[in-house]
């Protein structure tokens, strides 16, 4: 019985570390997604103020700073 609790307690322990590391992980993913999204906005800004329009970037990268624009990828 008392072995069976410390295996269940060790178990425990395990997916709680595992559970803040994952926490962890994604906070510091949203934080980068963020950073990217305003780097990305202050590209296309100076990009097209510079005469390197939308149409001058592949198809995937048009649709991400459209879709950005239009409030989307939040």
């Amino acid at each position: 019985m008392n072995e069976q609790l410390a295996e269940m307690t060790a178990a425990i322990t395990k997916a709680e570390i595992t559970m803040k590391a994952a926490a962890w992980q994604l906070s510091a993913q949203k934080t980068d997604i963020e950073q990217l999204r305003k780097a990305l906005f202050e590209l296309a800004y100076v990009a097209e103020e510079h005469g390197i329009y939308l149409s001058n970037l592949t198809k995937s990268t048009q649709d991400t700073i459209v879709a950005m624009r239009l409030g989307g990828y939040k």
